[in-house]
């Protein structure tokens, strides 16, 4: 018997037990599935992170003191205006540099209250955080220098207190000071904020000068800056701290942190899940691989007549191996074809729920491929083997 006779014969075999193959294939099917679509979200997910940080800009770069609350930084240490301005004028590795200080209050407008984030900050802010306007300007350095009492607002804070109404010109009160509202800040449109089941941070961007005036603080939190390049971002961090240490006559005292550093850590993570919850998945392609085993020696069992008229007729024993393997790996074959196109199917709908990239390796597909002949092999030898040795005397008298 050659090839193509013992693949027809086993297809044969197969079709007349549809229900029976179709149940020994789940299992198959839902391994081969589940591994294809957990790979394609976990690199999809991988993307959507990496986009998601990188929209702030990869040459991002943040400085703070390295400590814990304020009350602890020696007034000698804490960061100031100047820092920011001594840094960028002294570096050429520094694209830009802006202070930034937080503080959080309650926003009246139009006889509705919101929380949010107010941040203190320069005119470069903007640039620097990569920002959209939407409506209006960001303020200016006219504004910082006269120290208007003016604010930029984001979409959130903007829905929350004038409801469709335009915000520009408008006033929002602040510790009992009045604001106008200038500009409205693009929503940032994140893939992940539909996990996020408590109420959205509503900020609003102030000039410094009148954030401090407002707060009573010259406090400087942090100095927020962009590197000339992406390879310029550790030199650029190395050579900030190291002119902060030398105008607070510190050593090693301040800190930083960079979104590429964030974006690795998100894609190492990503990493990890997917392999975790991959491999998983892949255990249901061994408990299909029991099931084609198990009904391998089914039919062995109810074929055994089958087998001795064969082995009378001339068949040989590699003939009856072939035959009974080839149905096994044929078996798990159209199991792993069928996973593959649910697989494939499940990674688009559960991308476009999530509104990330539905990244489909073909990596995984192959070796889906290989796995699942593999398993047909691995678990179709011992009843192809049984079913080869059987005695044909023997197997012509079974009932």
């Amino acid at each position: 018997m050659n090839w193509l006779e013992s693949v027809r014969v086993a297809a044969e075999g197969i079709w007349a037990n549809k229900l029976r193959a179709f149940l020994t294939m789940l299992g198959i099917v839902i391994g081969i599935a589940a591994v294809i679509a957990v790979v394609a979200i976990g690199q999809g997910g991988r993307a959507a992170i990496t986009r998601e940080m990188e929209q702030s800009g990869v040459n991002l770069f943040v400085v703070y003191v390295r400590s814990v609350g304020t009350d602890t930084i020696p007034p000698n240490e804490r960061l100031t205006l100047q820092d920011a301005k001594a840094v960028k004028d002294a570096l050429t590795s520094v694209k830009d540099i802006v202070p930034a200080s937080v503080e959080y209050a309650t926003a009246t407008a139009q006889e509705r209250e919101a929380q949010a984030v107010v941040v203190g900050t320069t005119p470069s802010f903007a640039v620097v955080r990569n920002r959209t306007i939407k409506t209006g300007r960001f303020f200016s350095e006219e504004d910082l220098t006269a120290q208007r009492r003016v604010t930029v607002i984001d979409e959130n804070l903007a829905d929350k207190l004038f409801r469709g109404v335009d915000p520009i010109g408008k006033q929002v009160i602040v510790r009992n000071t009045p604001l106008m509202v200038i500009g409205v800040i693009e929503k940032e449109k994140s893939a992940f904020a539909q996990f996020d089941t408590g109420p959205e941070r509503a900020y609003m961007y102030v000039p410094w000068s009148a954030w401090s005036v407002m707060f009573g603080t010259n406090r400087v939190d942090q100095l927020e800056g962009t590197a000339a390049s992406r390879d310029l971002v550790d030199s650029a961090i190395a050579s900030t701290k190291e002119i902060l240490n030398r105008r607070h006559g510190t050593q090693d005292r301040y800190e930083a942190f960079n979104v590429e550093q964030l974006v690795s850590a998100a894609k190492k993570v990503a990493d990890i899940l997917t392999y975790i919850i991959g491999a998983v998945a892949a255990i249901s392609l061994f408990v299909g691989g029991i099931g084609i085993m198990n009904i391998m020696l089914v039919s062995v069992t109810e074929r055994t007549r089958e087998i001795g008229i064969r082995k009378a007729l001339g068949a040989r024993h590699k003939d009856i191996l072939l035959q009974f393997l080839l149905e096994a790996v044929v078996l798990s074959l159209i199991g792993g074809a069928c996973g593959i196109v649910v697989g494939i199917g499940g990674a688009f709908v559960a991308s476009y729920l999530l509104n990330w990239p539905p990244l489909i390796s073909w990596t995984a597909i192959a070796i889906a491929v290989l796995f699942s002949a593999g398993v047909g092999v691995f678990f179709g030898i011992y009843p192809a083997n049984k079913a080869a040795r059987l005695d044909p005397i023997e197997a012509l008298r079974y009932e």
